[in-house]
């Protein structure tokens, strides 16, 4: 903060202060004396006196209109206390949406106000040209970024990005929605079939975390493809699942939606079928003694799974082989081992769950002994000759969480290649609009190799946004020798070389680490 005379203050002027917050606090003065400095807080209306030794602690503050400011390209005052207090005006205004230039900020209320997505709201933002002719709203960045598309015969992306929680799965859905209802063409069928991906994705590839009760654990670029300014098909990239999940996870979370949708929306025969029973009886299910979420039915979720599947074309066979897929991996995680000792000291390992090993076996149409033996020795290819190392128990254990994680991670990939099968373009296409919805940064009580991944990939994209947005721009206006005031900005270049660059960066040496026969 920089320091102020008290001189500079009378009553009723608008400040920041320090309140040990960690952050500055908006507050006008209410009392002022030779000695002290009364603030009442415009958060919670607390009045805070402080003394004129304190004179660094306040800071002059240039007020807000009552509504907040729609564009804060237009504020005088950037500082980060400033748009923070604004983004707070307009939430509490219950405008979620707030402009950065040509950014768009969005604030999750966690709670679906259905009224601001209805057609009527479509319609009032359709075809428009330029952002800030309307409140900033989503369907805006679609209609500019749809509009531009047709206008310039530009290909358009939008990049979400941000922290676990903040919407950007919906967010998503939300352009796409608005895409599909202003798309005019008579392709309605594969413009379901690609708002219908959403949900059969969210399913394998959402999860439960502590910060979010339907967080992406995968990140995913849409394109949405054109041709006579209709819709005729799409492509899907996905990237970066997080396949650990799949056997581990934290405290007060949960596997991906799609087990406990599968175990909720079966009937008795149906799970008799599968050989399963409820989440709890599950070791990849019950870690994290959250079995339920009170925002979501699971039941409810597996029809709405099944109604994807349906509009998407999958096949009844397809969809039982998926089934079993996922049955299979339910009790691959039950099969536990019971560890003895031979005489020169050696651990012999016995699987102890006869009965899981016969439902994985018949599931995935394995032979037993195969199974068996995939999971307890370590098979090495030698001239014309196998030789089988017996694993201890630690190596049985990730042989069996190994099996697993290969076993969904290749399911969702097919998931993929099966959806842009049926939406592929099969006609000529003349411009795109693509979407990027990426997790944001994490950092959890206890991060994994899946951290390191995803909070590198958003480095990456931070240094594109500060590219384009600050170093780029700056360049220009130099080179074009315009009046402009230098803008300071955070360069990441450093951090992304300590991970990322050859031949000394962290993710190099892993991989030359782990080309190694025996790694550390």
């Amino acid at each position: 903060m920089y320091c102020y005379c008290y001189c500079h203050y009378y009553l009723g002027k608008s400040v920041w202060f320090d309140a040990g917050a960690g952050y500055p606090i908006a507050g006008e003065i209410v009392d002022l004396t030779r000695t002290r400095i009364s603030i009442k807080s415009l958060l919670n209306g607390k009045i805070f006196v402080f003394s004129t030794d304190d004179t660094n602690r306040v800071v002059s503050r240039i007020p807000l209109p009552p509504e907040g400011v729609n564009d804060m390209i237009t504020m005088s005052d950037l500082s980060e206390a400033s748009i923070l207090w604004n983004i707070k005006v307009r939430y509490d205004h219950r405008q979620f949406y707030t402009y950065i230039g040509s950014i768009l900020v969005a604030v999750n209320p966690y709670y679906m106000y259905h009224d601001m997505y209805s057609t009527d709201y479509v319609r009032k933002y359709e075809n428009i040209l330029v952002l800030h002719t309307l409140p900033a709203h989503i369907f805006a960045t679609a209609s500019t970024v749809h509009s531009k598309m047709l206008s310039d015969k530009i290909n358009q992306c939008v990049v979400i990005s941000g922290e676990s929680g903040g919407g950007k799965t919906q967010s998503t859905k939300l352009i796409m929605n608005y895409l599909a209802a202003v798309n005019p063409g008579k392709y309605k069928l594969i413009t379901e079939q690609i708002l219908e991906a959403s949900p059969l994705l969210e399913s394998f590839g959402n999860a439960k975390t502590v910060r979010n009760d339907n967080s992406s654990r995968f990140g995913k670029y849409i394109e949405i493809y054109y041709s006579q300014k209709s819709i005729v098909g799409a492509k899907l990239s996905d990237f970066l699942l997080e396949k650990s999940r799949i056997v581990t996870h934290s405290n007060d979370e949960r596997n991906y939606h799609v087990f406990y949708e599968l175990l909720e929306g079966f009937d008795t025969e149906e799970k008799r079928k599968y050989g399963l029973t409820t989440p709890e009886k599950y070791f990849y299910l019950n870690q994290g003694a959250s079995m339920a979420i009170s925002s979501k039915s699971d039941a409810h979720d597996f029809q709405s799974l099944l109604t994807a599947m349906k509009i998407l074309n999958f096949t009844k066979n397809e969809q039982e082989t998926i089934f079993k897929i996922l049955a299979a991996i339910l009790h691959l995680g039950n099969i536990y081992f019971s560890r003895s000792v031979d005489d020169p000291g050696h651990d012999l390992i016995q699987i102890s769950s006869k009965t899981e090993i016969e439902w994985c076996s018949h599931l995935l149409a394995l032979n037993d002994q195969g199974l068996l033996q995939k999971l307890t020795h370590k098979v090495t290819e030698a001239r014309d000759e196998r030789l089988l190392s017996p694993f201890n128990l630690e190596q049985a254990l990730d042989s069996r969480d190994a099996i697993a994680k290969a076993l969904y991670s290749t399911l969702f990939s097919w998931l993929v290649a099966r959806i842009n099968q049926i939406v592929r373009v099969n006609n000529n296409v003349d411009n795109s609009i693509a979407i990027l919805d990426i997790f944001g940064f994490e950092n959890f009580s206890t991060n994994s190799f899946e951290q390191l991944c995803i909070n590198y990939a958003n480095e990456a994209l931070q240094f594109h946004f500060n590219r384009h947005v600050f170093k780029l721009e700056q360049e220009e206006y130099a080179k074009e020798k315009l009046a402009w005031k230098k803008i300071d900005f955070a360069d990441n270049t450093d951090c992304l070389d300590l991970i990322g660059k050859k031949p000394n960066g962290i993710l190099q040496i892993l991989d030359d680490e782990s080309n190694f026969p025996k790694v550390n």
